[in-house]
């Protein structure tokens, strides 16, 4: 019996990374290769040091240690991460999470080149599903039900079989790699573009105003849902394919295939190819459900040309479209 169980819970784990994931890139592209815009840290550091000036590397590491590191001020202080939850969170991530998102969280692990979509890199402080304003980042919630549910269509398994309280402590140690990387990683671009080491004080504020826990706000759902018929489906499809209005046949296509006219080229915050998603499969990254729908409609998909509809569409008018979307992966 303890064996038949043990064969579940790893059949369970290890289903996501045997099914047929989602394409998401174009015909002929090569997701093993690493795009210029997500290179290597270090990459940019020895550039720089080779080019302009020598002692970048060292500067970053002693900066990101005096106001990011686990016995600086500010984490001790618990304002912008949960200490306690810190090395757990590192135990937890080492074992569960470094093969693909790589032991910096820079998306680099071991498995990342046999991967399509390429594993998250957290060090620009992106992460494509938020409930927060557009481009801005993640609440803790947002993290945890990632890390919960996974990512349908990709190689980003569920981690249910975790307890919640494991859970947690691996968003709170994911959040520190994506603050304490963000630093780093602007660091190095004002350092680029300025061709001078930038004041670490001026990047640690930046930083950390990006990630205040007092400025991130949920901003979804902005109404309640409205009754799902035909009438509700009806106005959702003429939005979806109004060119003044949602406009999304424009990179969805007229049956949502993802064949729209402007469906080719597009790459994302990362510099890799990246097609529209095919709507008829009811196969959406952060969740089916409607209040997922909304979500991604509303605030757009950060890092993708998905852009954000909450500015420019009532809450009914977004509704339609979730009811809309959804119509298409039923009759499908």
């Amino acid at each position: 019996m303890a064996m038949l169980m043990w064969l579940i819970a790893f059949g369970l784990f290890a289903a996501p990374f045997f099914r047929e994931q989602d394409r998401t890139d174009p015909e002929g592209a090569d997701s093993s290769i690493r795009s210029e815009d997500d290179r290597p840290f270090h990459e940019g550091v020895s550039a720089f040091e080779e080019s302009v000036e020598a002692g970048l590397g060292e500067a970053i590491t002693a900066a990101s240690e005096e106001w990011l590191g686990v016995d600086s001020d500010l984490v001790w202080s618990g304002s912008l991460v949960d200490r306690r939850r810190l090395e757990p969170g590192r135990l937890a991530y080492e074992k569960h999470c470094v093969g693909c998102h790589g032991g910096t969280g820079d998306g680099a692990g071991a498995a990342a080149i046999h991967l399509d979509p390429r594993p998250r890199n957290f060090r620009h402080g992106v992460f494509k599903f938020t409930s927060t304003e557009t481009g801005g980042r993640p609440l803790r919630r947002d993290l945890f039900g990632t890390i919960t549910r996974g990512l349908q269509g990709s190689s980003m398994p569920d981690f249910r079989l975790l307890s919640e309280e494991l859970r947690w402590d691996i968003t709170e140690y994911v959040r520190y790699m994506a603050i304490r990387g963000e630093f780093e990683e602007l660091m190095l671009d004002l350092a680029i573009d300025d061709e001078e080491i930038p004041d670490p004080e001026e990047v640690a504020e930046i930083v950390l105003e990006n990630w205040d826990p007092k400025t991130l706000k949920a901003t979804y759902p902005a109404g309640p849902e409205n009754d799902y018929d035909q009438a509700s489906i009806d106005r959702g499809r003429a939005l979806y394919n109004d060119t003044g209005a949602a406009n999304c046949a424009t990179c969805h296509g007229e049956t949502g295939i993802g064949d729209g006219p402007s469906a080719a080229g597009f790459k994302d915050a990362w510099g890799y190819p990246i097609l529209p998603r095919d709507l008829t499969t009811g196969v959406f990254r952060a969740g089916s459900g409607p209040e997922d729908l909304y979500r991604s409609i509303a605030t757009g998909v950060n890092g993708t040309p998905m852009t954000a509809f909450g500015a420019s569409l009532t809450p009914d008018q977004i509704w339609d479209l979730v009811h809309f979307v959804q119509s298409l992966s039923t009759q499908n």
